[in-house]
């Protein structure tokens, strides 16, 4: 056994070194803040334990998939820890995908490099946060598509429960459907005879798994809302978006959407920024303005789809921008943008509330109270500011990589691995683009740290050739 073991670190060893330096780092992690990291969005997660209350800004399916169950036998503490070893998981199993479908090895550990040593990643991990899980499901929706070969109607099914999961974990997968069904579509069924048959019944179990999860979703929305939906915050969202851009004097508006256009000039909205008019701007609107009939919320829902239909040129070319910022080689903020100090480790612990609520929580779900090492919160925040993240010129340069392969270049025609590359760099861009329609976070940028490394590596296999010495690898067209 020790013989096999050392014989395996032998041919993996870069991985093996990754792996234990991404372990250091989890370590520091572990040490410098406990038991747990809260953020603003942790308390409604918390408080929504036992209860599930769909109607709220976030659906459940953190409770339900991780948050719920683990607390179930541990404490906060212990939630951190497992969100730090799925993150471990991460790459080991996207360094095994890549291997499986014909990667080199020092390419395989290069692409989850990111996800191992990106302090970004480590501090989300720490996190009482929903962000984790949904790196976790939608590698596992890229494994199971790809790992067994063409994905049958079953398999496919199966990934399209996921997928919606997915959603219900974070509601910016609702846009990755897309890119799984048309790689369903374009993979599934080789058979000249029945090819396009067992394509189409796949696609349509992906779709068909997808859509009735999410179905029962709404249901259960219904029971508690009387109206059905995926949660509580969508009309406010497109509303923050398109209120950036809305020419208040020159379009139509009715008296009540009138009440809610802000009234300061388009170019001064950049300093306020989409969160403010997300969380913030009802605090501005006179309600006396609105028609006796129409809630602040309707009103807003009407004047984001009246902008929508009016000005979808500027209001896509904000979304195409902000979707650009994450591929800039540093971490930078714009105006107007979430607080990227909200992303960085302190030297002390961080505070969303006060101090008073936050050791309600720490002693309703842990043993009270929370600490820091001031040590090792200055490590780490030395390293994360001297450069230990993932410029996002690699992650842009992993996308172009994967594009000129889905396009053919160099053996890619026939590598097999032309819809592969759709699959893992359509999910990455359907999600950094799905959140950047919301706004712009950098914290929303950390599912292309898993998936364009890995859509990136694949490009280069697809265009330069598998490995020679691949055993079991998969084809996919």
């Amino acid at each position: 056994m020790t013989h096999r073991l050392l014989r395996t670190v032998r041919r993996h060893w870069l991985l093996a070194l990754f792996l234990l330096g991404g372990v250091l780092l989890r370590l520091l992690v572990e040490v410098a803040y406990q038991p747990a990291l809260l953020y603003i969005d942790s308390t409604r997660y918390l408080r929504d334990l036992g209860v599930f209350d769909p109607s709220n800004i976030n659906p459940i399916g953190y409770e339900l998939l991780l948050l719920g169950p683990v607390l179930l036998f541990g404490n906060l503490g212990v939630v951190v820890l497992v969100q730090h070893l799925l993150g471990l998981a991460l790459a080991v199993a996207g360094y095994c995908l890549l291997l499986r479908l014909g990667c080199r090895r020092w390419l395989a550990a290069l692409a989850v490099a990111p996800v191992l040593f990106d302090a970004y990643q480590l501090q989300v991990e720490h996190m009482i946060m929903s962000d984790l899980l949904f790196q976790v499901l939608l590698l596992t929706v890229l494994i199971l598509l790809t790992w067994w070969g063409t994905p049958g109607p079953r398999l496919a099914l199966v990934a399209g429960c996921v997928l919606a999961a997915s959603v219900l974990v974070r509601l910016v997968g609702l846009t990755l459907v897309v890119p799984a069904a048309v790689f369903v579509l374009l993979a599934a069924g080789l058979r000249p005879r029945d090819g396009w048959k067992r394509r189409l019944r796949a696609g349509g179990s992906l779709v068909g798994g997808f859509v009735l999860v999410l179905a029962g979703y709404a249901s259960y929305h219904m029971l508690w809302t009387g109206v059905p939906a995926l949660g509580g915050s969508t009309g406010s969202v497109v509303f923050g978006r398109t209120a950036m851009v809305a020419k208040c004097d020159e379009l139509d508006l009715t008296k009540a959407q009138r009440a809610v256009c802000p009234k300061e000039p388009v170019s001064e909205r950049k300093r306020n920024g989409i969160d403010y008019y997300i969380h913030f701007f009802h605090n501005q609107v006179d309600t006396d303005e609105l028609p006796e009939d129409t809630t602040y919320s309707i009103a807003q829902h009407s004047l984001a789809f009246k902008v929508l239909r009016s000005q979808p040129l500027d209001v896509f070319g904000g979304v195409a921008k902000d979707f650009l910022k994450g591929f800039a080689p540093m971490r930078t903020q714009s105006p107007g943008d979430v607080p990227l100090s909200r992303w960085h480790f302190q030297t002390e612990y961080p505070l969303y509330f006060t101090e008073w609520s936050l050791n309600g929580w720490l002693e309703y779900y842990d043993d009270g109270g929370y600490s820091v090492n001031d040590r090792a919160a200055g490590l780490l925040r030395t390293y994360q500011q001297s450069g230990g993240y993932t410029p996002g010129t690699v992650l842009g340069l992993a996308l172009l990589v994967t594009v000129a392969a889905m396009l053919g270049v160099g053996r890619a025609n026939r590598s097999g691995l032309r819809a592969v590359c759709l699959l893992s760099g359509g999910l990455a861009s359907a999600a950094l683009f799905t959140a950047a329609a919301m706004e712009f976070s950098w914290r929303y940028q950390l599912p292309g740290l898993v998936l364009l490394p890995l859509a990136g590596a694949l490009g280069i296999t697809a265009i330069t050739g598998r490995r020679t010495d691949t055993k079991g690898s998969t084809t996919n067209r």
